[in-house]
């Protein structure tokens, strides 16, 4: 759902007013709790983005990946949603974070899950400019994954916030 509409999590303000919230609010019965999550940390998206970088840095150049970037990942914070929630009338408010590791079977569907959160239409790109340095770039990613890979796979660590309020 988010509230990108209406509130800019990077300086914590509304930049209009906020509806869903106190929609939300409306709907709930008294004593009722609304809870949403967003991701805090994905490091295989941050270490996707460097590695690009590393290897393909005239991504800098390119318009769509910087109006885009940092792809795939959130902006969300916790202390926005706690200010939309106040701000709708929700108290009680709690933040929970929880960190786990998450595997890929292997490169290859590692790969294919950076094509899936929004690396796809950059990847297309280079490939169809030049198929050999969309090769090249891709065993040079894969060799650099290496340190992460465990026997049942690929492994990076992701952190997810909840937060919750109550009418």
């Amino acid at each position: 759902m988010g509230w990108y509409d209406c509130f800019d999590f990077p300086t914590l303000k509304f930049t209009r007013e906020d509806e869903k919230g106190k929609e939300i609010w409306r709907v709930l019965r008294e004593g009722g709790k609304f809870v949403c999550c967003s991701w805090e940390a994905q490091d295989d998206l941050a270490w996707m983005e460097a590695a690009m970088l590393r290897y393909f840095p005239a991504l800098l150049q390119d318009h769509e990946y910087l109006r885009r970037r940092p792809i795939g990942m959130a902006y969300e914070k916790a202390a926005g949603y706690e200010i939309i929630f106040k701000a709708a009338g929700f108290h009680n408010i709690e933040i929970f974070k929880e960190t786990a590791e998450f595997v890929s079977t292997d490169e290859e569907e590692w790969w294919r899950q950076m094509n899936h959160v929004g690396w796809m239409s950059i990847i297309k790109r280079i490939e169809q400019d030049d198929i050999t340095q969309l090769h090249k770039l891709k065993h040079a990613i894969f060799n650099d994954l290496q340190p992460y890979k465990q026997a049942d796979g690929l492994h990076f660590t992701k952190t997810v916030f909840y937060v919750s309020g109550v009418k």
